[in-house]
């Protein structure tokens, strides 16, 4: 009787399986990185995502999905399992709840190297009512025409986060709104501006924050150079460093889904560095 329950259990689980469409995806890197306040390490990290997705007979897409991550820096490893989230899709706009991402990292800057080196960080400071990209549970995506709409929440504190996006062609505008849930809390506004013509690109940000020190601007540009890929400029300045940061990097295709990519620069007065390969999958 046991076997013929397991037998009836397993032939319903394959069929469950059978009707969603189940993906792997992955990145990872392996490089130097280096900085003036610490010493150079070796660095290596395994990123890997699971997702399955379908469809019911009412049109109501459905997509569950959540990641590994394994990361080795001088010997020392660190592994973790990302949270997952569950995300319902229809004429509403996408419903996603789990382990979700803030509305607020809609607006910011891109980041320069093979594992990043943290410039965008200073520009990105005062976009997020808590001054950091905290995950929420909730968030709510909703595109038409030229205009997308976003909106996130953590169902526990209250904290929240709304964004909206224009693009016109090469032109895109964005702003958001951030606020604590907390009586009296902290709240946050940003805004950007981008656009782009032939291969040249650039992006500027500007927060503002109920709490002064917090303010922050910064700026992206980049462009394409033969022999090096794309070469990518960052700067960025809040009130509460001493210093503004800056970092110059580039990012070739080396085919098969990797690249080379590196950066130098300074954040807040700490020199960093790194030079690696990445890889996707």
């Amino acid at each position: 009787m046991k076997k013929i329950l397991l037998a009836t259990t397993a032939l319903v689980a394959t069929t469950g399986f059978a009707a969603a469409e189940l993906t792997w995806t992955g990145s990872a890197n392996v490089g130097m990185k280096y900085s003036d306040n610490g010493t150079t390490t070796v660095h290596s990290e395994i990123d890997l995502g699971v997702a399955a997705s379908g469809e019911t007979d009412g049109g109501i897409g459905w997509a569950v999905e959540m990641g590994l991550d394994s990361q080795t820096a001088d010997s020392v490893a660190t592994d973790a399992a990302d949270g997952g989230s569950v995300a319902l899709t229809g004429d509403f706009g996408t419903v996603s709840v789990g382990n979700v991402s803030t509305a607020g990292t809609s607006i910011g800057l891109a980041d320069v190297g093979f594992d990043t080196i943290g410039i965008d960080d200073a520009a990105e400071l005062g976009r997020n009512a808590a001054t950091t990209d905290a995950s929420m549970d909730v968030r709510w995506k909703y595109a038409m025409d030229d205009i997308a709409l976003d909106v996130s929440m953590d169902s526990s504190t209250d904290d929240m986060a709304a964004s909206m996006k224009w693009s016109s062609g090469a032109l895109a505008i964005g702003i958001s709104h951030a606020a604590a849930g907390a009586t009296g809390g902290a709240s946050a506004n940003a805004m950007s501006i981008g656009t782009s013509v032939g291969g040249f690109a650039v992006n500027v940000m500007a927060a503002s924050h109920s709490t002064a020190n917090f303010d922050s601007v910064g700026l992206q540009a980049s462009m394409p150079v033969d022999g090096l890929g794309t070469v990518t400029f960052v700067t960025g300045s809040n009130d509460t460093d001493a210093k503004s940061s800056w970092g110059l990097g580039f990012s070739k295709s080396l085919g098969g889904g990797a690249s080379l990519a590196g950066a130098y620069g300074s954040a807040n007065g700490n020199d960093k560095a790194d030079l690696g390969i990445s890889l996707s999958f």
